[in-house]
């Protein structure tokens, strides 16, 4: 991305699971740490599942060929899959979910009006709420449900960018100060339930 993320980040990377359609995205400061989120990603989704992941597809960029990466691959028996050089057609999937993912971020930060460091908010937030959205290509099922068999509760969305009034508990305020902290809601967390807010002060 040209612009440096609220939490220091400039590029991220997609891993796609070709069946259910599910989407992770991890941000990156360095292109050269894909190698160690593609670890941390196989890690889960195995763990989840059972099933190894077989086939890996990914472009030439460096941070996919690296002899690190090659070596991991052919030690745990994925197999690797380059596109030619020159035809992104051939990962047609990553390209238009990527392309997808982009537009709405954008759509998302120019509405609100926000600065644009929060495009990485914006970007997870698309990811949470495509992976629990209908896809045509799963007919009447969302990638989250194909993907756990599992249907995922939607009752906590809320609109990007909305006002939030955070509780402070007492142990960290005095008599006289504030019971709540105003912000502004800017995703879901995958890891607690817990949403993610931007408060700008």
């Amino acid at each position: 991305m040209s612009h440096v993320s609220l939490s220091g980040y400039e590029y991220y990377v997609l891993f796609i699971d070709d069946h259910s359609k599910r989407t992770w995205i991890y941000f990156l400061k360095m292109k050269s740490e894909v190698f160690k989120q593609f670890q941390e990603f196989r890690a889960l989704v195995e763990t989840q599942t059972g099933p190894k992941i077989k086939y890996l597809r990914s472009d030439n960029g460096g941070e996919y060929t690296l002899g690190e990466f090659v070596d991991y691959c052919v030690e745990v028996g994925i197999r690797r899959e380059f596109i030619v050089p020159y035809n992104p057609q051939q990962n047609g999937v990553a390209k238009r979910k990527n392309r997808s993912i982009v537009g709405a971020a954008k759509a998302m930060l120019h509405d609100q009006g926000f600065p644009l460091f929060l495009w990485a908010e914006a970007c997870n937030t698309t990811v949470y709420l495509q992976n629990r959205s209908l896809h045509r290509a799963l007919g009447h099922m969302t990638p989250e449900e194909a993907f756990s068999r599992k249907k995922p509760d939607i009752g906590h969305l809320c609109i990007f960018g909305c006002i939030t009034y955070s509780y402070i508990p007492k142990e960290k305020r005095t008599k006289l100060e504030p019971t709540a902290e105003k912000g502004i809601f800017v995703g879901y967390s995958e890891t607690s339930k817990a949403f993610r807010i931007y408060i700008p002060a």
